[in-house]
């Protein structure tokens, strides 16, 4: 009797420490798959031997460290964003941060996405992050001293935050500081965030969901307000900088910059500077052709910040209103034009500031100077390894769209199908801002593109796990958890 007793209590004890131990084995898998993603997705910067830069780098930093304006000027978040994650020492804590923010807004988009069983989710998400590790432009993304990351971040985030019903208060307050810091780290972003809501609402009245979401009204608000936040943080930012409570204080200058790429703005000129008093009009026999001679070559620009934005603002206004037509089918154009350009690795292939980054660096990173001097970009070798992993992303790009396109037509996976589906008005969103106000170039889409090949391994993990050797071991765990 004593015997079966004691053999009693120890069952009693083993059903007590069994759902602990289920726990911490949860926990260190977890660890383990967030750590080997978080290295997976900094591995360019690992080979690189520092994290990679732009042109632009220099001047995010700058203005991070010393909260000046530098112009042309930008959104201050992103500067903000590295002042405070590189505690001041190192861009490599810059990147570690970018890597730990991706790694969690995939893990739960992946939890959403095909969440049945975490061992299994968990085994997804890994493979997944080892595939587009591999295969698409995301490393090089999060590798680099760039707020490009954010621009996919932004959308993963959003789209948790508009659709997951079963995401509990504290996750959704997470996402929603990650989509407020995205919003703010581009200028870019916040037109491209505003579309996505209005494309979003549209969705949820659209489409026929059968699955738990938040209410229209709690979607809403989980989205405007990280996205108020981000235009007031931004504006309070660029007055503490000496340029007023504006969120974009270059107003107009990138939108005048791609007019005048288009020839739209010279045509303006041309004809309207004998009856009008501009500026611009001193410079007509050596107009900008081009939105890079614009910003950083032609001494228009200069002077017309130094006290003519109001000509800035004439002159686009005018443009548009006189060639409207022109202006919709080029941005049009552009906008096609956008959305085939996604090259990875732009970033390494244009970069044109290395006198400029070698004198940021020392003052903002000392330490780092060393290892960014012997980083294989400073030496120019990693231009070949970009340009060969263009060629393979660009292909995995249009494969996974195709895949996806068919496996969506199935109509068999509800939730991965609306992320699909998502991702693409993102994508055409994406491409429409960034061409119309900026012209087109590679990295401006490459830092979305990853996200289709994303949805595919979404996709595979689906029909993995409706494969029958998976149910099996469903099977066998529940029969062996009923026996228990």
């Amino acid at each position: 009797m004593e015997s079966i007793q004691a053999k009693t209590v120890l069952d009693d004890a083993n059903c007590i420490l069994q759902p602990a131990k289920e726990k911490q084995e949860d926990r260190a898998r977890r660890l383990f798959v967030g750590a080997a993603a978080i290295c997976a997705l900094v591995s360019i910067a690992l080979y690189n031997g520092y994290p990679t830069v732009f042109s632009d780098t220099g001047g995010y930093l700058l203005t991070g460290k010393f909260l000046v304006a530098l112009r042309p000027f930008r959104a201050p978040g992103y500067s903000v964003f590295t002042r405070l994650t590189s505690f001041g020492a190192s861009a490599w804590y810059t990147i570690a941060t970018q890597a730990f923010m991706v790694v969690y807004v995939l893990y739960e988009t992946c939890i959403y996405l095909i969440g049945r069983n975490r061992k299994f989710a968990d085994l997804c998400f890994l493979a997944g992050v080892c595939a587009m590790t591999l295969l698409t432009s995301l490393p090089w993304l999060v590798s680099l001293v760039m707020p490009d990351v954010f621009a996919g971040v932004l959308f993963l985030s959003g789209f948790l935050l508009a659709f997951g019903g079963e995401l509990r208060p504290i996750q959704r307050i997470v996402l929603a500081a990650i989509f407020m810091i995205s919003v703010a780290a581009h200028n870019s972003l916040l037109p491209v965030a505003a579309l996505f809501v209005v494309a979003v609402i549209i969705m949820r009245i659209v489409s026929r969901l059968e699955f738990m979401m938040p209410s229209t009204r709690s979607a809403l608000a989980w989205l405007l307000v990280p996205i108020l936040a981000a235009g007031l943080v931004t504006a309070g930012l660029n007055r503490e900088m000496g340029l007023g409570f504006k969120l974009s204080p270059s107003r107009n200058a990138f939108l005048l910059a791609r007019l005048f790429g288009d020839g739209l703005a010279a045509d303006f000129l041309h004809e309207k500077c004998g009856e009008r008093h501009f500026v611009s009009c001193r410079y007509l026999s050596h107009l900008p052709r081009t939105q890079e001679e614009f910003l950083f070559q032609s001494p228009l620009f200069p002077e017309l910040l130094a006290g003519h934005l109001d000509e800035m603002e004439k002159i686009v206004r005018g443009t548009i209103l006189d060639y409207p037509a022109r202006f919709v089918a080029s941005s049009a154009k552009e906008t096609l034009l956008q959305l085939t350009s996604l090259r990875t690795g732009d970033e390494i292939r244009t970069y044109g500031a290395r006198q400029w980054n070698d004198k940021v660096i020392p003052r903002v990173f000392p330490r780092d100077l060393q290892a960014f001097l012997n980083a294989r970009q400073y030496r120019d070798r990693l231009t070949r390894l970009a340009d060969a992993c263009a060629v393979v992303d660009t292909t995995v790009f249009w494969l996974s769209l195709a895949a996806c396109l068919l496996l969506a037509r199935t109509g068999r996976f509800g939730r991965v199908n609306l992320f699909f589906y998502s991702a693409i008005a993102y994508l055409v969103i994406n491409a429409s801002i960034c061409a119309t106000f900026a012209g087109v170039y590679d990295r401006y889409q490459s830092r979305v593109a990853w996200i289709v090949p994303f949805c595919l391994t979404a996709y595979v993990g689906c029909l993995a796990w409706d494969w029958k050797p998976w149910m099996a071991t469903e099977k066998i765990e529940e029969f062996e958890a009923g026996a228990d």
